[in-house]
């Protein structure tokens, strides 16, 4: 599971959505050229991005299993949840590991106890698939009939019972027998198999060995599955799962720093096992993007376990689900820091203990579907703070027909941003002009970029009071435009700061939005010689 940077993308496209992505061609087809100095000023690009479609185009752009709320006061409120880790109850309980060769049966009556932990005790299952195949080897000189019992299993009421006949001096193997929707009922822990054996004249006989301690009559279970199993799981430990998620709230490797003012993360587990269980956070760390490593610290883990809520079969919720949450905040643990510290890596061991309070009352099932599920949701109010934050993009460019015109008609060349911003982010822009081989011809500005986006003023609570406007020339020698003309492609770096140089938190709001707009203005003498 990935954590994606929603503040990095969402300033990025603040800048760029339907915006400088327009910087691919100047519209010069038209241009007329008179026998004089002229001023020709060119529209590259104009537009006004609304923070309400922009959340929703990086949303569809960027990140994959996210929602996006607006709340009645018009903040923004963006939810990410991913699924952590799954756990089938059939990985865990696995009560019949038949063995792949057939089992023999020493004696009449024969006891094949159930692969269980000591404090486990089963006492129905429902069979979801499986065969058996009875293996009867007749050593005598005269054939042998009998029946083979299951005592503890029977389908509809009718016990299980499977009558064999078995030629002189031959062995016997049975068709498959399917075992689907037999029930079986125990009260020790044990299937009994049971076999009459008769002779002729009605003698009844035990099967003769093969050789000296080896069976002549043994059985065969293949894919065996319980759809439904019922009992006391008893006192004990197993584990539930150890894993390392990827989180990323930073994915660019730029300078910067990001501050989200109360994250909240939600822990959901889904359980459909039906008892008792108690989770058991083994470990759990945050690995910050310094390399340190940023142990999770809460009041909400009583002994750093958790007891899950679970549907019971004493109130008839078999098949059910039912969900724990378990909320991290600010107030009840050190989730801010940890995020404030950009995480990359999220390590963690979770155990499970079974019937804790090791109350044998409690009646307990499985079935085939059974899971206990971990996900995790991450709730960001879109309030914080950023500064510095770095962020590049390379854009198509095409200078049109003034790519090839005659520079000793140029006087003077001017780019021109102009910007009206309502949210509280600010930004930095330098742009790169680059050849088909991506070297650097020149860039827009000589020295220190500007701020080429201003952000406003804020209030007390973060909201922006006014519209900040903003000019930004930026002259060109008619050498160097002479330069740029020739590029193909251009970088744009761009540092995002939010109002008051990042120092403040801040909140943005479905209705903010920045018009942006974009000119080239050449100065050009046509007439005369150059």
């Amino acid at each position: 599971m990935t954590y994606k940077n929603f503040t990095a993308a969402l300033l990025w496209a603040l800048a760029l959505a339907g915006g400088l992505g327009a910087c691919q061609k100047l519209a010069l087809d038209d241009l007329e050229l008179d026998q004089r100095t002229g001023e020709y000023a060119f529209p590259l690009f104009s537009t006004r991005i609304a923070l309400q479609d922009l959340v929703l185009k990086v949303l569809n752009d960027s990140l994959d299993s996210d929602t996006i709320v607006i709340n009645p006061d018009q903040t923004l409120t963006l939810f990410y949840s991913g699924d952590v880790a799954e756990k089938p109850a059939s990985d865990i309980f696995q009560f019949f590991n038949f063995p792949d060769i057939p089992v023999p049966i020493n004696d009449t009556f024969y006891p094949y106890p159930f692969n269980t932990p000591d404090s486990v005790y089963i006492r129905r299952v429902e069979v979801g698939s499986g065969t058996l195949n009875l293996v009867v080897n007749n050593a005598r000189n005269e054939p042998i009939t009998g029946t083979f019992y299951i005592v503890q299993m029977s389908k509809n009421g009718q016990p299980f019972a499977f009558p064999f006949a078995v030629p002189a001096r031959q062995t016997y193997i049975s068709p498959p027998i399917d075992l689907k929707d037999y029930t079986l009922a125990s009260d020790s822990n044990r299937l009994e198999f049971r076999y009459e054996a008769y002779l002729p004249n009605g003698t009844r006989i035990k099967i003769d060995d093969i050789l000296p301690g080896i069976a002549g009559i043994g059985f065969r279970i293949q894919n065996f599955t319980a759809k439904y199993m019922e009992g006391y799981w008893g006192y004990s430990e197993y584990p539930l799962t150890r894993d390392t998620i990827d989180i990323d709230i930073n994915q660019t490797n730029l300078k910067g720093n990001v501050q989200v003012k109360n994250p909240k993360v939600t822990m959901t587990i889904s359980n459909s096992w039906g008892f008792p269980t108690r989770g058991v956070v083994k470990y759990l760390s945050f690995i910050g993007r310094d390399g340190k490593e940023y142990p999770l610290k809460s009041s909400v883990f009583f002994g750093d376990s958790i007891d899950f809520n679970y549907p019971s079969w004493a109130a008839g919720e078999i098949g059910q689900t039912k969900f724990t949450d378990v909320v991290l905040d600010s107030t009840n643990s050190n989730i801010a820091e940890i995020f404030n510290a950009q995480p990359i890596r999220l390590i963690y061991e979770v155990a499970g203990i079974s019937n804790a309070t090791k109350d044998p009352s409690i009646v307990g099932f499985l079935t085939d579907k059974s899971t206990i599920a971990l996900r995790m949701k991450v709730e960001l109010l879109l309030e914080g703070s950023v500064r510095d934050f770095g962020a590049e993009q390379t854009l198509d460019v095409n200078f049109g027909q003034f790519a090839d015109f005659d520079t000793s008609r140029i006087e003077a060349v001017e780019f021109k941003i102009v910007t009206e911003n309502t949210t509280p982010i600010g930004a930095v822009l330098q742009l790169y002009f680059l050849d088909d081989d991506g070297r650097v011809l020149d860039s827009l500005f000589t020295g220190a970029p500007p701020i080429v986006i201003q952000s406003p003023p804020v209030d007390a609570n973060g909201i922006t009071t006014t519209t900040a406007r903003t000019e930004t020339f930026a002259p060109m020698d008619v050498a160097r435009f002479s330069r740029v003309r020739q590029a193909k492609s251009t970088r744009l770096n761009v540092a995002f700061t939010t109002a008051q140089g990042g120092q403040v938190p801040v909140k943005l709001l479905a209705t903010q939005g920045t018009a942006v707009r974009m000119g080239l203005k050449v100065r050009t003498r046509l007439g005369g010689k150059p």
